[in-house]
């Protein structure tokens, strides 16, 4: 078990547990945020993709909708970029489960880090009120030994 606490200053003996601990949630914090900007960047480049996706369809509706088509060799070349475009589309939206999942996976690295500091600070006050209270009986005893003096003395 823990050494019993001596009357004085607190000192908690696992002080540097809790800054290595602090230390590790913030470097977990860090790697949180990076998963997190690298899926938003993923999500953004999917967006970015349906977008011009749903631009070239209009053009390409637009295009059949005027009438007659002249070129039928570019109507082709736009149906087909049209295809390319939904295979990456697909391509990205697998980019971006992958990056929701390491998202994730860092989340979960994150609150563990997170409770196991949490623990080391609540041992902490646990173990600072014990302190308190051990210095409490101990003015306490000094003040009734004090009062048995001066009542011994009166006699």
């Amino acid at each position: 078990m823990a050494r019993e606490q001596k009357p004085g200053k607190f000192k908690y003996s696992l002080e540097t547990v809790l800054r290595v601990r602090g230390i590790k949630e913030r470097k977990e914090e860090e790697k949180f945020a990076k998963k997190q900007q690298e899926y938003l960047t993923e999500k953004e480049k999917e967006e970015r993709l349906e977008e011009e996706k749903k631009e070239k369809e209009g053009e390409l509706k637009h295009i059949i909708r005027k009438g007659p088509i002249s070129q039928f060799e570019k109507v082709l070349r736009r149906h087909a970029h049209l295809g390319v475009l939904r295979k990456d589309i697909d391509e990205q939206i697998e980019k971006v489960i992958d990056a929701s999942k390491l998202l994730e996976d860092q989340r979960v690295k994150l609150i563990e880090s997170m409770k196991e500091r949490k623990i080391i600070e609540k041992d902490k006050g646990h173990r600072l009120k014990d302190y308190e209270n051990m210095m409490k009986d101990l003015e306490i005893k000094f003040l009734d030994e004090i009062a048995t003096q001066r009542f011994k003395r009166g006699f």
